[in-house]
């Protein structure tokens, strides 16, 4: 029998290698995806070398470097609606509350804007101040203030009286003593610019001119056009209060005058403190003596003894059945009797 050559493709026999090699481990693979030990190695060995890497990676890299970015970067987003803050402080140094902004522990500063509220333990000031403002004149204002009370009493006397030795020696000039650009003493006459004044005591007034109430030694009082005596409410154009009687003297109406009480109260007319007519509060008036013309009319109980002008008339005080009501003067000492009519 003839023995039988062939020859092997190299590229063949690579293909049916691979092929089977591919089979083998597809199967392999296959069978230990369904075992579990095998899969929770497998993990455990991808878990560990995960770590390993990570740790290794960290190690490489400068974690300060990349934190100090990221601050940065906040601190950059933060600062925009705040411009101007620069923070190099290594403890706290400005402190905000709700209704105060506090500056901590406030050395020196060049520049400290505050704005609506600051409380500074400690200031100090190397550089200038900003006089031209509000805030600087209240300061000004309010140390000058307290600066003037502070002065004390023996410095304000002693100016005095140094003012008074001076006035004593050289005397003043008031000539050119001017009150709102007005002289003060223009000659003998006092500048019409001062228009008030405490005096308590003045000579003799030629001529006084009063525009207002007036008020005399709390008795008498004058106000338009009407005079109160011991009262600020006179009743008429001259009331007269004397404790409770009050006597008016004013216009009764039209073309007519009046003197008389305002109240209810009698009203008595004399001479000499003593009253010769007396008018009561009902209106009865009663006249001691009474002349009408050149004739008395007077009373008595007897016929009178005394002289009279002819035609004076005495009224019985005490009739009788004799029916004598009065007397009447024919001259002298000679009267005439007056009977009533039977």
């Amino acid at each position: 029998m003839a023995e039988a050559n062939f020859t092997l493709d190299p590229a063949m026999v690579q293909s049916l290698i691979n092929q089977a090699v591919h089979d083998n481990v597809l199967s392999s693979i296959e069978k230990m995806s369904m075992d579990p030990v095998w899969l929770q190695k497998v993990e455990n060995m991808i878990n560990q070398a995960m770590v390993q890497e990570t740790i290794s990676r960290i190690g490489s890299i400068d974690i300060n470097s990349i934190i100090a970015e990221r601050i940065d970067e906040a601190l950059k987003n933060f600062r925009k609606g705040f411009v101007g803050i620069n923070d190099q402080s290594s403890q706290i140094q400005f402190t905000i509350m709700d209704d105060t902004t506090v500056v901590e522990n406030v050395l020196t500063t060049k520049d400290l804007n505050v704005v609506e509220s600051a409380t500074i333990n400690n200031l100090a000031v190397l550089g200038s101040i900003n006089t031209d403002n509000e805030a600087w004149n209240t300061l000004a204002n309010n140390i000058s203030e307290k600066t003037l009370t502070t002065l004390n009493e023996t410095w304000r006397e002693q100016l005095v009286q140094e003012l008074s030795k001076q006035i004593s020696a050289n005397g003043i000039d008031f000539s050119d003593v001017k009150v709102d650009s007005k002289p003060l003493i223009s000659g003998n006459t006092l500048g019409d610019s001062i228009l008030e004044s405490s005096l308590q005591s003045v000579g003799t007034l030629h001529n006084l001119t009063v525009d207002g109430n007036t008020i005399l030694n709390q008795t008498v009082y004058v106000n338009l056009k009407r005079v109160g005596v011991n009262t600020v409410s006179p009743e008429a154009a001259l009331s007269v209060w004397d404790e409770e009687v009050s006597i008016n003297i004013g216009k009764y109406k039209n073309k007519q005058a009046f003197i008389g009480t305002g109240r209810d109260q009698g009203l008595s007319l004399g001479v000499n403190r003593i009253p010769q007519i007396d008018i009561s509060a009902d209106g009865l008036t009663t006249i001691k003596k009474l002349r009408v013309g050149i004739h008395t009319i007077s009373h008595a109980p007897d016929v009178p003894g005394w002289s009279g002008t002819r035609g004076d008339i005495v009224f019985n005080s005490n009739p009788k059945d004799n029916r004598v009501f009065a007397w009447v003067c024919v001259g002298g000492f000679a009267w005439q009797v007056l009977k009533s009519a039977e």
